[in-house]
């Protein structure tokens, strides 16, 4: 997210600044290339839409909870290529004139804008796919090899019909006048979905116990929850200059949200909420580390824009 918000600790941005060249190194390593002659524009298209990436906050918060399940540094950067392949897919995805119709992504046109919509899922089909060879080859190395059935189960959840697809599905099927909080949980699946699989991608890979699985579940999909409240809140109050994305898509397209749901006041408190509590989940199984508490300073911050809009909109003053 590129909206205004609070600044980050110097300790969240050293570790940012230690592991960003990494990760870039090694997007670009597994970056699914092709060497066939006539996929010239098809490889300038994935570059396109992986580079640049910000602060890659998806992929930090990966190695994040990798490190409290003992993650080797290879494992875990592996997965958070894959997590990153597969958001991006999921953008290309969502932005295509058929789903959110959308004409900017990261401060830049939509993908398909540039390449067409032909290439455009074409390049996404290839980041999908390069993720599930990732997360392969990260849990190949487990003692129990069992752990690899486990997170590519997991993985094809999340992106399956009860995960991220399924909450498209209800995106495009649903109307504001819809909204309540079941339609609205499984629609935001496709935000908590990732979270989920961002925090317990690595635990799976490495055969973690079902304690530390299951501390680390219930963080992301609270993150997820209150990171896809605020987009929605981000998409009504934002300008593109601060999001880096076309405003105003759920009301143009009547889908239903949070704000649909609760109203601002009460999404934006629901919000903060589920944060408060996955941020507990993780103190009471983790204790008091580092990677906790920069976790939790990564929920404050992709949060943070929203609460610079609330104070300055006259919305949430009543």
């Amino acid at each position: 997210m590129k909206q205004k918000g609070k600044l980050l600790t110097p300790e969240l941005a050293n570790f940012i600044k230690e592991f960003q060249e990494k990760i870039e190194t090694a997007l670009r390593l597994h970056l699914p290339v092709s060497e066939m002659p006539g996929t010239q524009r098809l490889n300038q298209a994935l570059d396109y839409a992986v580079f640049p990436g910000g602060k890659r906050l998806r992929p930090i918060i990966t190695l994040l909870a990798g490190r409290l399940v003992d993650a080797n540094e290879s494992t875990a950067m592996s997965i958070a290529c894959a997590i990153e392949f597969l958001h991006t897919s999921s953008l290309i995805f969502d932005d295509l004139p058929g789903m959110d119709d959308a004409d900017l992504r990261r401060n830049k046109k939509a993908l398909h804008l540039v390449y067409g919509e032909g290439l455009a899922v074409l390049a996404a089909v290839a980041l999908l796919n390069q993720s599930y060879a990732l997360f392969g080859v990260a849990a190949s190395g487990a003692t129990d090899k069992r752990s690899i059935s486990k997170l590519m189960t997991e993985a094809t959840n999340c992106v399956g019909a009860d995960g991220m697809i399924g909450g498209q599905v209800i995106d495009l099927e649903s109307h504001a006048t819809d909204m309540d909080e079941k339609t609205r949980s499984h629609r935001d699946a496709k935000t908590i979905a990732l979270m989920r699989l961002m925090m317990t991608a690595n635990a799976l890979a490495t055969g973690a116990n079902d304690h530390d699985c299951a501390a680390l579940a219930g963080f992301g999909e609270r993150m997820g929850e209150a990171y896809q409240i605020c987009d929605d809140l981000l998409d009504e109050l934002a300008e593109s200059a601060q999001t880096g994305k076309t405003p105003g898509q759920d009301a143009r397209h009547l889908r239903p949200t949070a704000i649909a749901e609760l109203g601002r006041d009460d999404a934006y408190r629901r919000a903060m909420s589920q944060l408060e509590i996955g941020k507990e989940l993780l103190r009471s199984r983790f204790g008091v580390r580092m990677e906790v508490e920069l976790l939790s300073e990564i929920g404050d911050f992709v949060t943070s824009g929203v609460e610079d809009l609330a104070s300055l909109s006259e919305s949430f003053a009543g």
